[in-house]
């Protein structure tokens, strides 16, 4: 070739070399000289989880969020979880210093991040809205110069009403059994109830001593029991005999997590950990990528399921599949597993 290079010149030789190769290094060349900053260089940020427990939904939550953070395109990410009680240890206490976003997950991570004081801004999840607002309101919520935001676990109330009014068509008679914070909610869904015509049942339980005298005055007036978060009302101690008086009054349950349904709930509606963690990465990266600094409102879920529980609904006479728009509802709701 060096020979050939000599006798015929500069030029023959270029063209000697295939074209192909020459399109794509200068078409290499002109795009890594024209590309913005963003594409040669990624901004990194550093996430702080905090996790109440490390069990599955939590550790869910954490495994879909850092994929969802990794197909973003604008932001390195560097994660780290830590449980509440890791967080509570003295050799954590300035880890919030070294953070740009803490992430927060449920109630008792939430109490630990405020013992932190914290100046990173603070994004709380998997954390029901009226809980958010009392400690918000009491504040026992770390909000650094008001930089404080939530994606909450429950479903926005309207949603819930419209799913029970479809479900249970003809049924009119709504029960709500409240405690000491979803009792702020009352107002709404008296609100909401009168849009969908449902006669609305409450009774406020402050104590778990009163919950099933209270619960026994609402079955009596009701043909059904929406279910919605409050920490007094409804725990792991207090659900059996929830569910199984209104079982034996022959009243459904429409509740608010798959646990709820699966335990005898005639059907749930509810977010899952990889519905809310895509929305909350959603949030994450907005925070980021907007010139404002600003975290985005406290929000509920975008994305829901509807668990049936089809041997309690065929018990008390139900029959879900001959409810055609029931069934339409059933299918805009996300159907995963997870």
């Amino acid at each position: 070739m060096s020979k050939q290079y000599r006798k015929t010149g500069m030029l023959e030789y270029v063209h000697s070399i295939p074209m192909a190769i020459l399109l794509v290094t200068t078409l290499t060349l002109i795009v890594f000289f024209m590309a913005p900053d963003s594409v040669q260089a990624k901004e990194t940020v550093n996430i702080l989880f905090v996790s109440s427990q490390n069990t599955s939904p939590y550790l869910r939550f954490v495994e879909e969020a850092e994929l969802e953070l990794r197909k973003g395109d604008s932001l390195s990410v560097n994660t780290t979880t830590l449980s509440a009680n890791q967080l509570g240890n003295d050799k954590f206490t300035n880890t919030a210093l070294t953070y740009d976003l803490i992430v927060s997950l449920g109630k008792k991570a939430a109490e630990a991040v405020l013992k932190l004081k914290p100046e990173t801004p603070v994004l709380y999840t998997l954390i029901p809205e009226v809980t958010y607002n009392s400690l918000k309101q009491s504040g026992n919520l770390a909000c650094p110069d008001r930089q404080c935001s939530a994606v909450y676990i429950d479903q926005p109330l309207n949603r819930l009403l419209h799913i029970v009014a479809v479900a249970f068509d003809g049924q009119r008679e709504l029960g709500v059994l409240l405690g000491p914070l979803s009792v702020k909610q009352s107002d709404m869904l008296d609100q909401l109830a009168k849009k969908t015509r449902f006669t609305l049942h409450t009774e406020l339980a402050r104590n778990q001593q009163e919950i099933l005298p209270a619960l026994n005055s609402i079955l009596k007036q009701s043909g059904l029991l929406l279910s919605i978060p409050d920490p007094v009302v409804y725990n792991r101690k207090t659900a059996k005999s929830i569910l199984l008086t209104t079982y034996r009054h022959r009243v459904p349950v429409i509740a608010y997590s798959r646990a709820y349904a699966e335990a005898g709930a005639t059907l749930s509606v509810f977010s899952t950990p990889k519905q809310i963690a895509v929305q909350t990465v959603s949030v994450i990266q907005d925070f980021f990528d907007s010139d404002t600094n600003a975290l985005q409102p406290p929000q509920h879920p975008k994305r829901y399921s509807i668990k049936v529980n089809r041997h309690v609904a065929e018990s008390l006479g139900l029959d879900f599949d001959a409810n055609p728009t029931f069934q339409s509802l059933l299918k805009e709701a996300d159907d995963e597993e997870s």
